[in-house]
């Protein structure tokens, strides 16, 4: 959309849907695995796989929060702690949508 020079507003309006279907997913995904994985963790007779799974999901909710925390400039400027797949770069955008994002 950014490429075809779409309306603003339209491409925000995907990226928001975008973005709900990835917190469900997500959503989903913890819930799976609080109730397979880590309740069989926390079962288990492994002192060291208990501390293993506690420590896992701590680092999904603190990187949770720093994304939910970070505002804009530092979510695009400073995306040192997102993962490769998460990253903001500008790099291979074009159009004025693009350009309107490469001036922030």
């Amino acid at each position: 959309m950014v490429e075809a020079d779409a309306y603003c507003p339209e491409i925000l309006a995907q990226a928001l849907a975008v973005q709900r279907a990835i917190d469900r997913f997500s959503f989903e995904l913890l819930q799976h695995h609080l109730e397979t994985c880590f309740v069989s963790a926390v079962r288990g007779d492994s002192q060291q796989d208990r501390e293993q799974a506690l420590r896992e999901l701590l680092n999904i909710f603190q990187t949770s929060a720093k994304l939910k925390t970070a505002g804009h400039h530092e979510a695009v400027e400073g995306d040192d702690d997102l993962p490769a797949h998460q990253s903001t770069s500008k790099a291979g955008r074009s159009g004025p949508a693009a350009q309107d994002l490469g001036r922030r």
